[in-house]
């Protein structure tokens, strides 16, 4: 019944009909399970295992896991371009089939004969000039995304959305997993890889069409000139807009600490198989589907914000309880499992709420310099906190210490902290972001009461 009452205002402010619009939701459905394929085989254990195969160290693989947060900071500069077209998907897909053509060379790497510093540099180099690809369009594509959906259907839409998303990519990733695992028995790792990147170059194609088919609604560009200074004061002066981006700031430095470090902590030190971390992320996934549809009727009924806090939260137990996930403990992979499953649900909340929230709390003039300049600095301070990590794993390599009997590396360390700043960020959406939201309204309406009072 929602989807009926907004087709007419879609095909009045948007310029397509109906049909238009629900072809072009499925089209992004279809974009987003494609390159979701691609992010997952170039990032995580896969990535981890690829840099091991090259010659990385624990370090290195950190530093060039973190490099796509870094690569966001190109997101402060891109509005002064996009804010001034009148069309943009042109501009999305080419900069997003350029940022997956960059991945899937990553693959001819090894062949070239130069050493095994040289290759890692070449690595993080096209790692790097891909992620700036794709950030520098990022605003514009979510915002080409979520023009698609209608207020009111965005929660089941977005819920719907990651389930194709998550389970397709997640079973891809279980049968690539054996696969490698199977070749890597016959000493035949790297023709792993090439069947792994081959995977993804149909993706990429499959990206491609996805991108041509999706129609993009009608919009008029802003009047207002886009100088450099106001790419960054103008979304700071926003009061409402200033909450979230703290909130995201508060996000990148939790998240940024600890997650480049998962997947090398399972593949390097505790040396688990390709087959059962992707078994794992598959249990992630059928958790994720399960609770995505739960956090978009939450949404839906409630806000994204309170989504976000509620998932946040629970992610943040799950984090830090990675601490308890100990080299040569017997319950370690059956702690490992459980936290699979707790970070898919708290995962189905977080993608979903923080996809949507900057877009909500952003103004339709100069969307794309809010959208922009947070999710640029969110990379930034992501980055520096990624880099804290690694340096802290790296002067801390030989760190071995028991705590009641359990053996603890700085890994694990790295681990609980990032899970404190996660759940501190989930307090400040409590205390900052609903509670002042919620006084606010209410002295809202007690004015507007008070007037009426006087007028009568």
């Amino acid at each position: 019944m929602e989807e009926q009452n907004s087709r007419p205002a879609e095909t009045k402010n948007g310029g397509l009909t109906s049909r238009d619009y629900e072809r072009s939701r499925l089209m992004a459905i279809l974009e987003g399970v494609s390159a979701r394929i691609i992010f997952c085989f170039t990032t995580g254990a896969f990535l981890t295992g690829y840099l091991k195969y090259i010659g990385a160290d624990d370090r290195v693989c950190g530093q060039i896991a973190a490099i796509p947060v870094l690569a966001g900071v190109i997101q402060f500069f891109s509005p002064m371009l996009l804010e001034k077209l009148n069309t943009r998907k042109k501009w999305v897909t080419l900069f997003n089939m350029l940022h997956r053509l960059m991945l899937i060379m990553l693959v001819f790497v090894p062949l070239l004969p130069v050493s095994i510093s040289s290759r890692l540099y070449i690595i993080a180099g096209l790692y790097f000039l891909s992620h700036l690809m794709v950030n520098m369009v990022m605003p514009a594509t979510s915002s080409l995304i979520i023009s698609l959906v209608p207020q009111g259907m965005r929660g089941k839409y977005f819920s719907i959305r990651e389930t194709y998303l998550i389970f397709i990519s997640s079973s891809l990733n279980v049968a690539m997993g054996w696969i490698l695992d199977g070749l890597k028995l016959q000493d035949k790792t790297y023709g792993g890889y090439l069947v792994m990147y081959g995977v993804a170059l149909l993706a990429m194609v499959m990206n491609l069409i996805s991108y041509i088919k999706i129609k993009e609604p009608s919009f008029v560009s802003v009047k207002i000139e886009i100088k450099f200074k106001k790419l960054f004061f103008m979304p700071l002066k926003d009061k409402g807009f200033r909450k979230i981006i703290f909130l995201f700031f508060l996000w990148g430095l939790s998240i940024n600490f600890s997650s480049p470090f998962f997947s090398i902590y399972m593949v390097s030190r505790l040396q688990l198989s390709y087959t059962f971390i992707t078994v794992n992320g598959l249990l992630f996934s059928v958790c994720y589907i399960i609770a995505v549809r739960f956090w978009g009727k939450i949404s839906d009924r409630k806000t994204f914000t309170y989504t976000a806090m509620l998932s946040m939260g629970l992610l943040g137990i799950a984090h830090g309880s990675w601490f308890f996930a100990a080299i040569g403990m017997p319950l370690t992979n059956a702690i490992i499992v459980l936290l699979h499953i707790i970070s898919g649900v708290a995962w189905g909340g977080i993608n979903i709420s923080l996809f949507n929230i900057p877009y909500e709390y952003s103004p339709e003039e100069g969307k794309t310099v809010y959208l922009g300049f947070n999710s640029a600095l969110s990379g930034v301070v992501g980055f520096i906190s990624s880099m804290g990590a690694s340096w802290i794993v790296g002067s801390m390599a030989n760190y071995k210490e028991q705590f009641i009997g359990i053996p603890v590396t700085q890994m694990q360390l790295v681990f609980a902290i990032s899970g404190i700043m996660t759940l501190l960020s989930a307090l400040y959406i409590r205390v900052i972001v609903i509670n002042k939201k919620a006084l606010s309204e209410q002295r809202l309406s007690i004015a507007v009461d008070t007037k009426e009072c006087n007028q009568q």
